[in-house]
């Protein structure tokens, strides 16, 4: 049986997104650990904007970083499981 292979990258995550009672577009950016190739957390924070009503999601764009043993990940809190 082959096993998956998934590795921990860094992703930089920028959503713009237009509230309801505003004029003007908003554009948050998150910078956290996620898997690759799936992104999963990515995926399930796009997911979660597009459920809402009161946001409007215009675009997303992510980049990533794979982690290896030189990364720095002092600013980052990382569980194993």
């Amino acid at each position: 049986m082959d096993k998956l292979k998934v590795d921990a990258v860094i992703c930089s995550l920028e959503i713009q997104v237009e509230v309801h009672n505003s004029d003007s577009g908003n554009y948050v950016n998150f910078r956290f650990i996620d898997t690759y190739p799936h992104f999963t957390k990515v995926n399930e924070m796009i997911s979660e904007l597009e459920k809402r009503s009161d946001v409007d999601l215009i675009n997303y764009e992510y980049t990533y970083t794979k982690v290896n043993s030189k990364t720095n990940l002092k600013y980052y809190d990382v569980t194993i499981n």
